[in-house]
């Protein structure tokens, strides 16, 4: 029975796929080819079939069984409802496939087995299923039409809970199972009312005998042929003989019984009135006709029947000429998550994340004036309007996406805001500067500090500095204040517009580098923020977000070397510290492959970038003491023992083992690496004598050693086609050396081989300056590698650098 049932869906899988002009191999279906047909021009060559058995095709060396298939999908909705609950792999599972396997196309390239068995049942059943479900709604129809009239004689196929005609198949007049349209009546199987192989149900694998309709709830009576073929029961077995009318025949004495069937009729009839009102009270649309009523008589039976028989029984049923229609209503699917749908909020994210934002012409005029003076009330709710609409303000951009609002053209907007965090946070207390002696605070340690003083018991129920005020009610802390007001100035210095103009501003620098300040030591166990209204937390956001505006202006930043000030030294000693925070920390300052082994991310599966503060820092530091002027203010400004401490940590950074020269072979990192040796460039120059000569004296940091590898490794090893990508770093990296080997003042204008300004190290070589060095040079125990190494590849090395490393190798008396 199942292999008779499998062998005729194959032949109408078959037919069909030959109406298509697509026609299966004869050994999948049992079919052979049409005899019109080009076996050479067969789309499913690649297709592995079983040759042991039909309907079998083989994946991954495994037997799939297209009957078996169609059974799973059908029982599951369908393959569109299998691809949207992504159960496709919960199919292979079925069949014992694995989970991957190697592709069709690649065999070196695994691929999902799930998606293979997606494709081949698209590709196969897909047409199969599509032409099953037309048949089934053109049945769901014909049958839908057959219930609003005078029922007829039922069939599997227009019964309650059965099964349409399959693809390729056409029901038989005479109520029989479906056979193929495409083969002769006689070899017609059984159809497809059965349970399915594979189903997940076993209980309902078994074959259950067709059981003729009740005639009794439905109405009518059978045909009259009926009475000459005996009925079945529910066990299968023969039923009484049935009569005309539609009943059973009566034998012996039921004079109680004709009452009780007398008895259950009217009863029928009445509930099935009440029905018929009650659907036409609730239910007003019109379908056709006037309300008529149909009678429908059993005649009485024949004088042959025992007289035990009762008198006949009239029976009338109303026939509605109403309906009741069900509205069903359109639903969309959602696959959600927690009762929300995300792809949904996935869509309208990306789709405010693409809108473009309004151009600050669009807003049309603001009245400046307005908000100068709504700053200057120091009302809480003017206050809070006016930095609302500026910081909205200096978010859009202008039509060149370059620009942004100009605050050159409102000057007594920023100076307002100026003066509003200078009386916030110091209330008129004079700068008294801090001793020159006070040791440099890494970001690091004011993170640890914030967390540890968080840890403690109780923490949150202390007030600490810069707490709400409780007697100030619901009025923002000063801290947020400025906290919006340094926001607001850093979005204005993205716009090139504005940068010269904040560079040159007397009073910028100065109020933000006095707010980024600690207290002194001796005041604190720990570390303090020098004003008083801010917290620790606000102090490293204010001090990231001083660093992001320094970097936009520090191009523009120039400093008079002639007479500094004490105002402008204390401002340029607080820009140092601030940067050198992020740079000197002891745990951070390593070798780019030990930073990586230090995130806890195998470099196989992921290399991290840079830590992005330090890159920061270093790029502002390059761009602050790029002009010598600068570099002369801060040699001038910063303590000796800043310098040392900023230089060892640079040289620490460094790469030095054979890992770190692989890890910085990627663009961000060799950036990164380029601005180390720009950093160390500018401390070489700047610093005074007394750490150049400590630089070349000091064994553990191995100052000579670490730049020597850096320049092979540059050079020597580095692969022709790649060795300018390293020009630049191992000109800064030898200039550097010779700077440091010089250890002389560089700003001291009297001596004999101080370079003129803006050489930036490069005296020696570029001015052809022939005098006689004397002494040892700071490479000369390594003649022989940068000699015959180096010096001997004049693709290597240019003039200048040539001369530079003859200095450097110089054994002198």
């Amino acid at each position: 029975m199942a292999q008779q049932r499998k062998r005729n869906w194959l032949q109408g899988l078959a037919t069909l796929m030959v109406q298509r002009g697509t026609p299966l191999p004869p050994q999948l279906t049992g079919v052979p080819f049409p005899p019109s047909y080009d076996p050479s021009h067969m789309p499913w060559k690649s297709l592995e079939v079983s040759p042991t058995d039909i309907g079998i095709v083989r994946l991954a060396g495994r037997d799939v069984d297209l009957y078996k298939l169609w059974g799973l999908i059908l029982q599951a909705g369908g393959g569109q409802k299998v691809s949207q609950k992504g159960a496709w792999l919960l199919v292979a599972q079925q069949f014992d496939l694995p989970e991957v396997m190697p592709s069709l196309n690649n065999p070196g390239e695994a691929q999902s087995t799930a998606a293979i068995v997606e494709r081949y049942y698209t590709a196969l059943l897909g047409p199969f299923e599509e032409a099953y479900r037309k048949n089934m709604m053109e049945q769901s129809q014909r049958v839908g039409r057959m219930s609003g009239g005078q029922q007829g004689p039922m069939t599997p196929q227009t019964r309650q809970g059965g099964m349409g005609s399959m693809p390729g198949q056409s029901p038989l007049p005479n109520g029989g199972v479906p056979g193929m349209n495409m083969l002769p009546q006689g070899n017609v199987g059984p159809g497809m009312d059965g349970p399915l192989p594979g189903q997940f149900h076993p209980a309902q694998a078994v074959p259950m005998p067709f059981q003729p309709p009740n005639s009794m709830a439905l109405g009518g009576g059978l045909p009259a042929n009926a009475v000459t073929h005996p009925a079945m029961n529910g066990n299968g077995m023969p039923m009484a003989k049935m009569h005309p009318g539609g009943f059973p025949a009566i034998t012996g004495p039921v004079q109680n019984g004709a009452v009780e069937l007398e008895h259950d009729i009217e009863s029928r009839k009445r509930k099935m009135q009440e029905a018929v009102e009650s659907d036409a009270k609730r239910v007003r649309q019109k379908t056709g006709g006037s309300d008529v009523s149909e009678s429908r008589s059993s005649v009485a039976p024949p004088p042959s029947v025992e007289p035990s028989v009762p008198p006949p029984v009239t029976r009338t049923i109303r026939q509605p000429s109403r309906r009741k229609i069900e509205y069903v209503p359109y639903a969309r699917e959602l696959e959600t998550a927690g009762g929300r749908d995300l792809d949904f909020i996935q869509s309208e994210w990306h789709r405010m994340a693409t809108k473009g934002v309004r151009r600050i012409e669009e807003w049309g005029q603001v009245d400046v004036e307005a908000l100068t003076l709504s700053l200057r009330s120091r009302v809480s709710t003017e206050m809070s309007y006016a930095l609302t609409t500026f910081t909205l303000l200096t978010l859009l951009r202008g039509s060149n996406q370059s620009g942004g609002f100009p605050i050159m053209q409102a000057p007594d907007l920023l100076d307002e805001m100026l003066d509003l965090v200078e009386d916030l946070a110091f209330d008129g207390a004079e700068d008294e500067g801090y001793p020159d002696d006070s040791p440099l605070v890494t970001h690091r340690e004011l993170v640890n500090s914030l967390v540890d003083h968080g840890l403690q018991p109780f923490a949150s129920m202390k007030r600490e500095q810069g707490a709400r005020d409780p007697d100030h009610g619901p009025r923002h802390r000063p801290a947020e204040v400025i906290l919006v007001v340094i926001n607001i100035i850093r979005n204005l210095s993205v716009a090139t517009e504005n940068q010269e103009y904040l560079a040159k501003h007397e009073k910028l620098l100065p109020v933000l580098l006095r707010l980024c300040s600690l207290a002194p030591a001796e005041n604190f166990a720990s570390p303090h923020p020098l004003s008083s209204v801010v917290s620790l937390a606000d102090l490293i956001t204010i001090r990231k977000d001083v660093m992001n505006l320094l970097f936009n202006i520090s191009l523009n930043v120039n400093l008079s070397p002639s007479s500094p000030s004490k105002g402008l030294l204390l401002t340029v000693r607080r820009a140092y510290e601030v940067l050198a925070s992020y740079l000197v920390d002891a745990n951070e300052a390593i070798s780019p492959f030990q930073w990586i082994l230090q995130t806890g991310i195998p470099p196989a599966v992921h290399q991290p970038k840079p830590p992005a503060l330090a890159d920061m820092a270093l790029e502002t530091f390059s761009r602050f003491t790029l002009p010598d002027d600068n570099r002369q203010v801060v040699s001038r400004a910063v303590p000796q023992s800043w310098l040392w401490t900023l230089l060892e940590a640079l040289v620490h950074r460094l790469p030095v083992v054979d890992n770190d020269f692989q890890v910085i072979m990627r663009d961000v990192w060799l950036t990164y690496v380029e601005r180390l040796i720009m950093a160390l460039y500018s401390l070489a120059f700047l610093a005074p004598p007394a750490v150049k000569e400590r630089v070349k004296r000091d064994r553990p940091l191995g100052f000579a050693k670490v730049m020597l590898r850096l320049v092979k490794k540059f050079t020597v090893h580095a692969p022709p086609e790649l060795r300018h990508h390293f020009a630049i770093s191992v000109r800064r990296a030898v200039e550097a050396m010779k700077l440091v080997d010089d250890a002389e003042d560089a700003f001291d204008v009297g001596s004999r081989s101080a370079a003129p300004t803006l050489a930036f190290g490069m005296g020696y070589g570029e001015q052809g300056d022939s005098r006689v060095e004397r002494g040892m040079g700071l490479l000369s125990g390594y003649q022989e590698d940068i000699t015959f190494g180096l010096m001997m590849h004049p693709e290597l090395v240019d003039s200048m650098m040539f001369s530079e490393l003859e200095s450097l190798v110089r054994v002198g008396r």
